[in-house]
């Protein structure tokens, strides 16, 4: 196996062979020793054990999302090698996806809580720079919506974005990081998905934002334009996710 470097893609796959446990022995060593010393590849693998968590952990009820989404190629070149993202992950997917084909799983209506597991999956593209004074990402929208640049209000720093097609529905996530830690947006075009049992709600800015805890993620919810917005982190104040979901930067920020 060669060297792990810092910002090689293509130690995604081996992060995701070490969470799902699927890597050999003889590479399993080096890895860890790799991921011991560097904390982006401890967060990259945190993320890849939370995503084989949410497969493994998923019931009868959710299931049928992962029968029914099929990742798409976002319109933004990914950089080489990205094939090689969360190879194990998928793997896993894959067992569950033909377990439950088997068994006839039933369809299941998209759920918010089920929008928020795409959080857990990896980047396949690169999100570009905006131009100064921007206060929205340039080439990345869902539903004729932009996402917000944040990085110069507070600090997170738009880091990758992926496309899934869920019932034809192209969720499009963007992920943004600060200080080791990430937060995932995804914007649901259609119908409005309906409101997690037990969320809170508050309104501000004019903006009503629904809030529920999912295992440990931490998950809001609101509506821009009729489309469902999804923004959801772990070990993430809820005053900061709700700042983030209102801001609208004096309306530059459609909603």
């Amino acid at each position: 196996m060669r060297k792990l470097g810092r910002h090689s893609r293509a130690t995604e796959g081996d992060l995701a062979r070490l969470a799902d446990g699927t890597l050999k022995p003889g590479q399993r060593q080096l890895v860890e020793q790799s991921v011991a010393v560097s904390g982006e590849l401890q967060s990259r693998l945190r993320d890849q054990r939370r995503a084989v968590d949410a497969v493994r952990s998923h019931t009868r009820e959710r299931a049928p999302l992962a029968l029914r989404l099929r990742r798409r190629a976002f319109a933004a070149p990914a950089r080489r090698g990205s094939r090689a993202l969360g190879l194990g992950t998928l793997a896993a997917l894959g067992a569950l996806v033909w377990s439950f084909a088997a068994l006839g799983g039933s369809q299941a209506v998209l759920t918010v809580a089920d929008a928020a597991t795409l959080a857990a999956r990896p980047a396949t593209a690169t999100v570009p720079e905006p131009p100064d004074d921007s206060a929205t990402l340039p080439r990345v929208r869902a539903a004729g919506l932009p996402f917000p640049y944040w990085e110069d209000r507070f600090g997170w720093k738009a880091s990758g974005v992926r496309t899934d097609d869920v019932d034809g529905r192209p969720l499009t996530t963007v992920f943004y990081r600060s200080h080791g830690r990430r937060i995932a947006y995804t914007i649901v075009p259609g119908t409005r998905l309906p409101s997690a049992p037990g969320a809170g709600a508050i309104k501000r800015n004019g903006v009503v934002v629904h809030s529920f805890t999912d295992d440990r993620r931490l998950v809001v919810t609101w509506l821009r334009r009729g489309h469902t917005c999804v923004l959801s982190g772990i070990g993430v104040s809820l005053n900061t996710l709700r700042a983030l979901a209102v801001w609208r930067s004096h309306g530059a920020v459609p909603y």
